[in-house]
């Protein structure tokens, strides 16, 4: 990012140990964060009391960076929602009570806000105009904060609230209608939906104002009461169901969207739960199921195959089948152990086989009528 490095920001009357503006606030360049117990002043500025505290330098009098004389301390003064300034921003300063209130009157100096000079999410810095003599220079924003021109402002909407990170990450809470919505319009303008985004889609320029794409986002999750997003499905075969479900993009109404490059779910105590009113379905390339104890599946109709919807393959059960086969087996049996063992006479040869005839004549009736009890009534399989 360039910087059009005029006069130093602030200016005015020095007081409260940063530079006073016609308000009576005071300002100061951050040079330094204690971010946790390893900073050498953490003890020095009250321990846990100093996390989150700036080291700053009076804007007034502009030293090149690396110069730590004349740096004065201001203690953090946020609470729930935080935001930590880097080096080379600006920051508000104010008075407010200390802790120690044994000395009347006892205050010490905090920082309120960064000041956004630049109007920009992804950092605000202001480098000191002695160190930076061109427009093309680039900022020191401290150790390991890595300087971007593919972060953006989000485009925001009438009634908009919305949490923006330094690096692509925005949450928005909205439902008004706009030119650039492409998720509201007269049918449902005023009706929420929440937008959460990790890692934006790249667009032209860095000041260029953008707005979610669940397509083209590294990570989102979207909220809806009455919308249609327009995703684009991973995988369309659908055709384990008998009604082809709406498709994503389709779909208007109250809905929850996750799109990601991969999606995990951990149940690290106990279980993971999926229930639907209507209808759940699954379709990738490939769809493993595991257990180490037992996989229990259970419905009125089980179809095996889209071949399966016509009913005209039930699946055979195991234990009723094997009885009725067993009993086959068993008058085949005696009909081939008579015809193994009866000498060749041919009166004898004949008596014996006309006895197991007559057995078996008495008992395949009985056995063609358990045929029907051999056919699940609830599993289906396909043809092929």
């Amino acid at each position: 990012m360039a910087y059009n490095l005029g006069p130093s920001a602030g200016g005015g009357n020095s007081g409260g140990g940063g530079s006073s503006g016609t308000s009576g606030k005071y300002y100061g360049r951050v040079v330094d964060v204690i971010q946790n117990a390893d900073h050498p002043e953490y003890q020095q500025y009250g321990e846990s009391n100093s996390i989150n505290g700036v080291f700053f330098r009076n804007l007034n009098t502009p030293k090149t960076e690396d110069v730590e004389e004349d740096l004065k301390f201001a203690y953090y003064s946020g609470n729930n929602f935080k935001q930590i300034p880097l080096k080379g921003e600006v920051v508000e300063l104010v008075s407010q009570p200390a802790t120690e209130r044994t000395i009347a009157n006892s205050s010490k100096l905090y920082w309120t806000k960064i000041i956004p000079i630049w109007n920009h999410v992804h950092h605000n810095a202001y480098p000191d105009t002695l160190q930076f003599q061109d427009q093309e220079s680039q900022a020191d924003l401290g150790e390991d904060f890595e300087e971007s021109d593919k972060i953006n402002n989000l485009q925001l909407f009438a009634g908009d609230v919305t949490v923006e990170g330094r690096h692509g990450n925005t949450l928005r809470f909205g439902g008004t209608k706009h030119d650039l919505n492409e998720i509201t319009d007269d049918s449902n303008n005023g009706k929420p939906f929440t937008l959460l985004r990790n890692g934006q889609a790249e667009a032209g320029d860095a000041f260029e104002l953008v707005t979610e794409n669940i397509n083209d986002d590294d990570s989102s999750l979207y909220m809806t009461s009455d919308h249609t997003i327009e995703l684009e499905q991973a995988h369309e075969k659908r055709d384990g169901f008998e009604e082809e479900p709406e498709k994503a993009d389709t779909f208007k109404g109250a809905q929850v969207l996750i799109n990601s490059g991969r999606l995990y779910f951990n149940a690290r105590d106990e279980g993971a739960f999926i229930s639907a009113k209507e209808s759940i379905g699954l379709n990738a390339k490939v769809i493993g199921i595991d257990s180490d104890d037992y996989i229990g599946m259970d419905s009125k109709k089980i179809y095996l195959g889209t071949g399966a919807f016509d009913e005209d393959e039930p699946a055979l059960k195991g234990e009723t089948t094997t009885v009725w086969l067993d009993d086959l087996v068993s008058l085949l049996e005696g009909l081939a152990k008579t015809m193994a063992t009866t000498p060749p006479a041919p009166p004898t040869y004949i008596a014996g086989l006309l006895k197991e005839g007559v057995k078996m004549q008495a008992q395949l009736p009985a056995l063609k009528q358990l045929l029907k009890n051999l056919h699940s009534k609830k599993v289906f399989i396909d043809k092929i």
